[in-house]
């Protein structure tokens, strides 16, 4: 066995028990159940959170969601040109929006997408970007056991020496591009997740795959591989929980079970709510003057989207 996968192994027991020490005295979070949104709704809504959380006004938060219609979102950071095959987005009925985090291109259709707002320095978190991964990585890696599968850490020197992935910068597409420690099932990569800090705050948003379309997702990004080539890849290095299970999994059994999961391994007490007067104003005001705006969404990009 490789002393880097002893150490990863190592690292994710001692994080674990992190995890379990921090829990003692148990927190009250707010859980804003399964709902579905526009694509602009969706990142208004979450972004909202994050800056009521900062101002104090918002208790942490787990917020799981659906996208209605299908959309594709953009990491902060990506061209929009470069990425996105805008011509057959519009044939299919696609929308897409730009992410506060980071990272890379995602479709958001057959998935369940989960949202965490907490203080970065309140136990069971800390300020380093990392433990935050593996904290919540530990929620969704118990969440996904649950359902009878073998769900791992692979770090990412690990995960990429077989050389099955594409190289970071030929592609677009999240779930064929590395990120540290990602959750894998049977050899390929079933979440993808980003993260944004701010005043002592963060926000980390991402996908569980309930089911997945290789072509279809090449058909919506843009590689410098052909289509078909890109598909490959693509199907390569991702997964999804039908792949997996004998039962067809439904979303709402998957959130019941992720936040179960959430509850068990954090050790917090999840109150049901919903967004507070607050959040709403201030969603329906990020609605309005970015998200569903081309300067947010096309910056940088001779490209042009039209937000409904």
């Amino acid at each position: 066995m490789a002393a880097h996968t002893i150490r990863t192994r190592q690292s994710a027991s001692l994080h674990k028990l992190f995890i379990m020490q921090s829990a003692s005295s148990r927190q009250s979070w707010r859980f804003i159940d399964l709902s579905v949104g526009t694509a602009y709704e969706n990142m208004a809504t979450d972004e909202a959170i994050f800056i009521s959380c900062q101002q104090g006004m918002s208790p942490p938060t787990l917020r799981l969601y659906g996208w209605q219609p299908p959309a594709i979102s953009l990491g902060y950071f990506q061209k929009l040109e470069s990425a996105v095959d805008m011509e057959e987005c519009r044939r299919r009925g696609i929308d897409v929006v730009r992410r506060l985090t980071g990272g890379r291109a995602v479709l958001h259709h057959h998935e369940l997408t989960y949202a965490v707002i907490a203080p970065e320095n309140v136990p069971p978190f800390s300020p380093r970007v990392l433990d935050t991964y593996m904290t919540i990585g530990s929620c969704l890696l118990n969440a996904l056991n649950g359902f009878g599968l073998n769900a791992h850490w692979v770090a990412l020197r690990d995960k990429h020496r077989g050389g099955t992935a594409l190289p970071r910068h030929e592609t677009a597409c999240c779930f064929s591009a590395p990120s540290w420690y990602e959750i894998m099932v049977g050899g390929k990569k079933i979440c993808g997740s980003a993260q944004k800090r701010g005043s002592g705050v963060f926000l980390q948003h991402g996908s569980i795959l309930i089911d997945h379309d290789p072509d279809v997702l090449a058909a919506l990004l843009n590689s410098r591989k052909g289509k078909e080539a890109f598909a490959w890849e693509i199907d390569a290095s991702t997964t999804s929980l039908n792949r997996h299970v004998k039962a067809t999994v439904d979303v709402h059994d998957l959130g019941k079970t992720v936040l179960s999961s959430f509850r068990d391994t954090l050790g917090v007490t999840f109150n049901h709510g919903s967004l507070n007067d607050g959040e709403s104003n201030l969603k329906d005001l990020l609605l309005r003057e970015k998200y569903q705006t081309a300067d947010w969404n096309c910056k940088g990009s001779t490209a042009t989207i039209q937000a409904a």
